[in-house]
């Protein structure tokens, strides 16, 4: 249990890092107008899996904590909810493969910020002891 616990509140640092490195990626490719990059697809890639990854292990840690020790209060209810929706985002960039280097920049851009505020809403959700 403790690993679980270690692990959900430590990947969304790297979750963070990789979201404001992309977004700053994507936002210079888009000023500069230069080409959508495998790079850059990598990175939303790379973002969206880091989602996954924590949507997981957060979803075994809710039925886990849950059942053992706390019941479900609303309040986890209301954090898996957005946090869900905020990990379904990002896998919308696949639509715009075959748009212009300039839509998939602007897209991708907006994708991966929509994702992160709600990363950040979905945090406030959880009280803090």
């Amino acid at each position: 249990m403790r690993i679980l616990h270690i692990a959900h509140w430590s990947i969304p640092w790297f979750i963070g890092a990789v979201g404001l490195y992309a977004l700053v990626k994507l936002a210079r490719g888009y000023i500069d107008n230069s080409a959508f990059t495998e790079k850059h697809l990598r990175l939303v890639r790379i973002y969206s899996g880091l989602l996954d990854l924590q949507a997981t292990i957060g979803l075994i840690y809710f039925f886990w904590r849950g059942i053992q020790i706390d019941g479900f209060p609303l309040y986890r209810f209301l954090h898996g909810i957005t946090m869900f929706i905020a990990v379904l985002i990002p896998h919308f960039s696949s639509y715009w493969n075959d748009a212009d280097d300039s839509t998939r920049y602007l897209y991708n851009f907006y994708l991966l910020l929509s994702s992160l505020l709600l990363t950040l809403l979905g945090l406030s959700f959880i009280p803090s002891k």
